[in-house]
């Protein structure tokens, strides 16, 4: 089995967030932020096939976002095999699944030696369904820490991190 890497790259427009920006007229200042790796796993030869003939369209219209302070952009994308690398170890990949009649998308996020969370939260699990431009639909995070899973506006999550 393969699955298709796509990284992306992220841009953020500082002058946008002075009061007096007036987009289109005054002079942007964009800084490189990062980007983001998506994975769609166990591709079969066919899915390969349509990939080789007709690239990403549909992926790139929901990955790819601009507006006057940010954008997102994809920097390119390849297919691997199911051992290869998707990321840097320090990254946490969003895996695009699809539902049958609509993607969705799953990350995963461990807070252990490049963790960026508070020390009391383990991990943390994000799900949303990627609409055009960026966008998120039902977008959904939860929280583990060493008394389980909890929604991220759970009661019992805020008395652990209150503690």
């Amino acid at each position: 089995m393969s699955k298709l890497v796509i990284q992306t790259q992220h841009r953020e427009n500082y002058a946008a967030h002075n009061e007096d920006y007036t987009h289109g007229v005054d002079q942007p200042h964009w800084k490189y932020k990062g980007g983001n790796s998506y994975v769609v796993r166990d591709l079969s030869s066919a899915h390969i096939n349509k990939i080789a003939q007709n690239g990403i369209p549909t992926l790139t219209a929901l990955i790819e976002s601009k507006n006057p302070a940010f954008e997102e952009y994809i920097l390119g994308w390849e297919i691997v095999e199911d051992d290869a690398p998707e990321c840097e170890e320090w990254e946490s990949p969003i895996e695009f699944q699809w539902r049958g009649d609509r993607w969705s998308c799953l990350r995963f996020t461990t807070n252990g030696e490049f963790g960026y969370m508070r020390k009391e939260i383990l991990a943390k699990s994000e799900q949303w369904f990627p609409l055009e431009e960026g966008d998120r639909a039902h977008y959904r995070v939860q929280f583990k820490t060493a008394n389980g899973w909890f929604e991220s506006d759970d009661p019992a999550l805020k008395e652990q991190l209150a503690a």
